[in-house]
């Protein structure tokens, strides 16, 4: 009872454990709640909501030469026209009314250079070489986009006073024909800084965690396949779950970040290419764990999607990737996951990793849309894709890890059950041996007795009864002579109880070295295992005529072993069903260290074991 309960506390503690860190974690990947306000004059992306209307927002926008201002006329999207001349920097002006903690401005200025006013004083500047007044500015353009926004630091007191941003023009008038004399005001946000800090410290942790999580799952599931590998049972399934959990890291990581190799820029989007290459990993991964017509299907599916995402690279290297493409590989993609979810669901009562897999998959996908994370609004497949297509890459490196622990511990009682069977062998043996030597001695005294009582008996019919008696003691020899002692005793003590329970045992040849390159601890264990498992196999129900039939011969350079006994096919299957058969799994070992020169046979009743021992 005190064993349950400590194990119980423990559970309890370890439980509590894991909610208060993945508590903490999810902490940190959420940000704090942000009071920001969109002071921007257009809508920052392509497509403008339906029902969105043009709001200024408080803003003056002109054009100042000296202390002429001149204002600019609004279009109704955004931008502003009636510049005097290309490439004259604008102004756009207003009184900040709004209250934050630690406020914050962000620019949003793409290729524009800013300098930002507060009550005409200065705070920001992407050229501090300029005249940077209100009126006397000639910013020039950057020479290509900046990706990340302009950050700008308001001080504590800035509420009532008027904020100015001087922005820069094209002088090119973009990429049309004619210059149109048009410029649109970059995106203003005011905010909380704590907020924004926030964000980005959320952020750093949504890449992170998921990151760190397929890195380690990914060195996991190598090291088993390496260990797989070493024991010369791989398993390419792990390999493909390593491969998986790999490339959905470098698809949960920004590849664009890392630097150019040495030839150039690669002509492919690394990171779509990974996560292209995720998916058909993923499917390839479930295929392994299915049976084989599913398998086949889903194989068939995982190499469409190959071919696609072949075809997707050629066309981005050539530039001419298209619209449609895409949209066609995502719905192969998805149709493919799909396919082998179904498959999942088919094999869930008797697949242990279906089992496992198919309810996590179901728990992530309805947790993900409870988060109202999962919003379809029907215009695209990925929005659906790649959500699931996570959700299932993390139940699937989930059920990976946790079969393989199960396979691990299985693994490792399958071991200590084998060792504990050795040792039961080897005192059986020994047993075996003090049983033989204490009859032998009993015999010995026997005859002693014997040959006193004779001497002393006078009558001739006592005198001659104990004649009979001492000649059939000395005839009494081992039923096995193999010439083996150790084999001997097993030999006998073993056919022995096998005739006592009716098995007939037929002996062809015993002919056994004296010395083997076995141990005895080894060859104790290997006949003493084959022989308990004929007479068990001719001892189960329904065997009509019981039977072992051994035969012990030295053949050229061999210790050569034969083992036939009768049995039925119900024994069979359930010998060999898992977590079963130590007796053969141990006479595998033992002949596995010697060139593994072992066969077995069996029909619909009997079951044959031949094998070899090199003699060198």
């Amino acid at each position: 009872m005190k064993r349950w309960v400590k194990f119980g506390a423990a559970v309890v503690l370890a439980l509590a454990m894991c909610a208060v860190s993945a508590a903490l974690l999810l902490a940190c990947m959420r940000p704090m709640e942000d009071r920001a306000y969109d002071l921007a004059m257009h809508w920052r992306t392509e497509a403008r909501p339906e029902g969105w209307v043009y709001d200024q927002k408080g803003w003056a926008v002109f054009t100042q030469e000296g202390d002429t201002v001149t204002g600019l006329a609004p279009n109704g999207f955004g931008g502003f026209d009636r510049l005097d001349e290309l490439g004259q920097t604008f102004y756009f002006s207003r009184v900040l009314s709004e209250d934050v903690d630690s406020p914050t401005l962000r620019l949003d200025t793409g290729n524009s250079t800013v300098t930002v006013f507060l009550d005409g004083a200065v705070l920001y500047t992407d050229c501090p070489e300029l005249d940077n007044r209100i009126g006397y500015l000639r910013l020039p353009t950057l020479e290509r986009y900046r990706e990340e926004p302009v950050l700008v630091t308001l001080p504590q007191n800035y509420a009532g006073k008027t904020l100015t941003v001087a922005q820069s023009s094209d002088p090119f008038g973009g990429e049309l024909q004619e210059p149109v004399m048009t410029v649109w005001p970059c995106a203003v946000t005011l905010y909380c800084g704590y907020a924004y800090e926030s964000a980005l410290v959320a952020e750093s942790f949504q890449a992170a965690v998921p990151a760190a999580l397929a890195f380690a799952a990914g060195t996991l599931l190598l090291t088993l396949f390496t260990a797989q590998t070493f024991r010369g049972k791989p398993d390419f399934g792990t390999l493909c779950g390593a491969l998986l959990a790999f490339f959905w890291l470098a698809r949960r990581l920004d590849l664009s970040l890392l630097p150019n190799v040495p030839l150039g820029p690669l002509p492919v989007d690394a990171a779509g290419l990974a996560r292209e290459l995720s998916l058909t990993l993923l499917l390839v991964f479930l295929a392994f764990r299915l049976t084989e017509r599913r398998r086949v299907a889903i194989c068939l599916c995982a190499g469409v999607q190959g071919i696609t995402v072949a075809v997707y690279v050629a066309m981005q290297i050539m530039g001419q990737l298209t619209l449609y493409l895409v949209l066609a590989l995502s719905a192969i993609s998805l149709a493919g996951l799909v396919a082998a979810l179904v498959c999942g669901v088919l094999e869930w009562k008797r697949n242990w990793f279906f089992h496992c897999f198919c309810p996590l998959t179901a728990a992530g996908a309805i947790t993900w849309a409870a988060l109202g994370y999962w919003r379809f609004d029907g215009h695209s497949s990925g929005m659906l894709l790649w959500p699931l297509a996570g959700i299932m890459t993390a139940a699937a490196l989930v059920t990976a890890l946790a079969e393989a622990v199960r396979r691990e511990t299985a693994r490792r009682t399958e071991a200590r059950l084998l060792a504990q069977r050795n040792e039961l062998a080897q005192d059986s043996y020994k047993a075996l041996r003090r049983q033989n030597e204490q009859v032998m001695m009993l015999r010995h005294d026997m005859m002693k007795h014997f040959q006193v009582l004779r001497q002393t008996v006078t009558d001739e019919k006592s005198a001659a009864y104990l004649d009979e008696l001492i000649g059939e003691n000395e005839k009494i020899r081992p039923v096995v002579q193999s010439g083996n002692e150790m084999l001997d005793v097993i030999l006998n003590s073993k056919l022995s109880a096998a005739a006592d329970a009716g098995i007939a045992v037929k002996i062809a040849r015993m002919k056994a070295p004296d010395k083997l390159t076995l141990s005895d601890a080894e060859l104790c264990s290997l006949v003493m295992n084959l022989l308990d498992n004929a007479v068990e196999g001719a001892s189960a129900p329904g065997v009509e005529r019981p039977y072992i039939k051994l035969d012990f011969s030295v053949k050229e350079h061999f210790f050569a072993i034969s083992c036939k006994n009768s049995t039925t096919m119900e024994h069979i299957q359930k010998e060999t069903a898992p977590g079963r058969g130590f007796g053969l799994k141990i006479i595998k070992q033992i002949v596995a260290r010697y060139d593994d020169l072992l066969e077995t046979e069996y029909g619909t009743d009997y079951y044959s074991v031949k094998l070899a021992i090199p003699l060198d």
